[in-house]
């Protein structure tokens, strides 16, 4: 880890993009094994995942989300 650090490379940013990046591939029993968390960690996870890309979406597609006006 410390390596990393030297080259300006921050450990927990790689490890939660590894682990939104793996929940969704991948189902959250086979990332409990594979990462060594406890299930329920592994489906809050999933669920964090999949509720960040719902929220982006529906904002998105939302007919009534307009940028503020500017005075």
């Amino acid at each position: 880890m410390n390596k990393l650090r030297k080259h300006g490379l921050e450990v927990i940013s790689a490890r939660n993009t590894a682990m939104l990046e793996a929940v969704a591939d991948l189902p959250p029993i086979v990332i409990s094994d594979l990462f060594g968390v406890s299930a329920g960690s592994a489906h809050r996870w999933a669920r964090f995942a999949q509720d960040s890309w719902t929220d982006y979406l529906a904002a998105c597609t939302n007919d009534d989300a307009k940028p503020p006006e500017r005075s």
